[in-house]
């Protein structure tokens, strides 16, 4: 075929576009490949339940003690509700038991779960979470926590250290691995990193000022949550003085301010 001088003109003009297109349409054809559909990374069926054991680290006698609690919790999804921006949602129930289900089941609270275009979000004690974004690949990171206050936790927790929260990098770590859960072997775990920020961690003295910022969670294909684990907590030195210089007296009174949680799965239907 014999090409014109305007066939030349009009190629030289369109090919840049063109590859831009082919370039563009193969990109797409392997996200679309690699990228799993959030409902696969969190099933929402009428009836379909997760029963985790929980480590619970809380801080008693006035901030000086750290305990760990024990039990078990069971999320439950209840029905399809229609969220405060008027979307389509699932309400789900939560249960709590003791840490061997040896007792009743008994009602802790709800929580909303959306899935709006390519985000899946969270909405719980007044608290909206972008949990999961597309597309799951792996290094794709967002803001989880956009939606959050300067101080999500407070009154309830006075503390600094939530101040950070909105800027959390929401991270695919692993894609479709072969993890350990507890006593469970679970094919096709996918890891989200959010934060891991210490601060004089582990502790020497409580008379200085440390902290700690975790949070991770694990999603198991066409299973849902699996595991989670989130620290936020500060110690405070509280620190007074007393006297003048050069006799300058410091005392302390050091209390450990926020919470832990490691949950995991145990069971399911």
């Amino acid at each position: 075929m014999k090409f014109h001088f305007s066939d030349k003109v009009l190629l030289r003009k369109l090919l840049p576009g063109l590859v831009a297109m082919i370039v563009l349409a193969a990109c797409n054809k392997s996200e679309n490949l690699s990228s799993m559909a959030l409902q696969d990374l969190n099933p929402l069926v009428k009836g379909k339940y997760i029963t985790y054991r929980v480590d619970s680290l809380v801080f008693v006698n006035s901030g000086k003690t750290a305990e760990t609690h024990r039990y078990q919790v069971k999320h439950v999804v209840d029905h399809a509700v229609t969220d405060n921006l008027s979307r389509p949602a699932w309400l789900i129930y939560t249960y709590i038991n003791d840490s061997l289900a040896s007792g009743p089941w008994v009602p802790n609270g709800t929580y909303i779960v959306t899935i709006a275009g390519k985000q899946l979000e969270v909405y719980e004690n007044n608290m909206r979470v972008l949990k999961l974004m597309q597309p799951t690949v792996e290094g794709f990171n967002w803001k989880g926590n956009t939606y959050l206050s300067d101080h999500p936790f407070n009154p309830d927790f006075p503390m600094g250290v939530d101040l950070g929260m909105s800027s959390w990098e929401f991270t695919y770590k692993s894609l479709n691995q072969k993890e350990k859960i507890g006593t469970l072997q679970i094919d096709s775990v996918t890891t989200i990193t959010h934060a891991d920020i210490a601060t004089n961690v582990p502790m020497q003295v409580d008379t200085s000022y440390a902290s700690r910022e975790l949070s991770l969670e694990k999603y198991a294909k066409n299973i849902g949550l699996v595991y989670r684990e989130f620290q936020l907590w500060e110690n405070q030195p509280r620190s007074t003085s007393t006297g003048s210089p050069p006799n300058v007296v410091m005392s302390y009174n050091p209390v450990r301010i926020g919470f832990g949680i490691k949950m995991w799965m145990v069971d399911r239907n």
